[in-house]
């Protein structure tokens, strides 16, 4: 199994503990822990809020910068 971390969340977390994330959100301490580690993936709502917490986009915290682009053939 390949695991990635989310280095985005990591970041964004700065000096505070997964505690004090996951006590503001609203989740267990568990749930969050497994989230950044990359060992879960949160449902849509999750999503959001975690995204609203930190203050950027879903795409941004969970797909990369860019989000998902839609590719156009030439012409």
């Amino acid at each position: 199994m390949n695991v990635l971390k989310n280095v985005k969340m990591v970041l964004l977390r700065g000096d505070r503990s997964q505690k004090q994330v996951a006590d503001e959100i609203g989740i267990p301490v568990s749930t969050y822990a497994m989230i950044e580690a990359g060992h879960r993936f949160p449902r849509k709502e999750l999503q959001l809020k975690l995204a609203r917490y930190f203050g950027v986009t879903v795409d941004e915290l969970f797909f990369g910068e860019k989000g998902h682009e839609t590719r156009t053939k030439p012409a």
